[in-house]
């Protein structure tokens, strides 16, 4: 775990209101995993005491890590309005992240919205060991169907689904798992996306006797698991999210 202050080197508005940044630090970016997450002080106003977890989404190894993020309160909001060459207080990398080997035969992702935040970093990883996998990606409608191309390129098969069926599937990503899970057998899922979406993953994968990991979200406050302000409900007790976690075994979970 580093503290670094951090120049922006690009920034991109991937959507209307969901940014991208690519930030130096060699430190951050030479030790992070897929799965784990910086934490960012967004400015120096009294709004901005607490930092804001991000996962890490791509990373450029000894050299930049990059972000994305959708505006959704003050926090987001003034970090979306930075500018090249701004600096950040950033710690990282932090948190536990996805497991996985060079002997895996085949996975699948899910990613539900800006689940993709973390799926992505994994995926390039995975290309880099030369793993097969497959990925599923969700959204509302076409235009906010994030990094589909990415995978795409990097993947043996991308399956997408929109709410309002403006692009691939008809509905959710969930719709397709029964049947996307028994046509490709892959060994272990990874999921990251709203909570109701990995709760049914874990279910479904549970039920083919399929191994499993998701990234959950929380609100955190110290983000290292002092303040003990993001508990998780597990079969071992309660787990700080920022420490443990962000990436659980879905099946330790105890969920809502």
């Amino acid at each position: 775990m580093f503290q670094v202050k951090a120049d922006i080197i690009a920034r991109e508005e991937v959507i209307p209101g969901v940014v991208s940044l690519t930030i130096v630090s060699p430190e951050i970016s030479k030790h992070a995993k897929p799965g784990q997450f910086v934490h960012i002080l967004c400015g120096e106003h009294e709004d901005f005491i607490l930092r804001r977890p991000f996962s890490i989404h791509r990373v450029m190894p000894g050299r930049t890590f990059e972000i994305i993020f959708k505006v959704v309160g003050r926090g987001t909001a003034a970090l979306s309005k930075m500018k090249l060459h701004d600096t950040l207080d950033v710690i990282g990398p932090l948190g536990h992240g996805f497991e996985y080997s060079e002997q895996i035969r085949s996975a699948l992702l899910v990613a539900g919205g800006l689940g993709v935040a973390p799926l992505l970093y994994l995926a390039e990883e995975l290309t880099n060991k030369h793993v097969k996998f497959f990925t599923m990606i969700g959204a509302r409608t076409k235009t906010e169907l994030l990094r589909y191309i990415d995978f795409k390129r990097m993947g043996k098969m991308t399956y997408a689904a929109t709410d309002d069926g403006s692009f691939g599937h008809d509905g959710t990503v969930v719709d397709l798992l029964n049947r996307t899970i028994h046509q490709l057998r892959p060994e272990i899922i990874y999921a990251c996306g709203p909570e109701p979406m990995l709760k049914k993953v874990a279910e479904t994968a549970d039920d083919f006797g399929v191994k499993c990991q998701v990234s959950v979200e929380a609100k955190f406050a110290c983000g290292v698991g002092a303040c003990l302000g993001c508990a998780y409900n597990t079969k071992q007790g309660h787990k700080m999210v920022c420490q443990h976690g962000p990436v659980f075994d879905a099946q330790d979970i105890i969920w809502p």
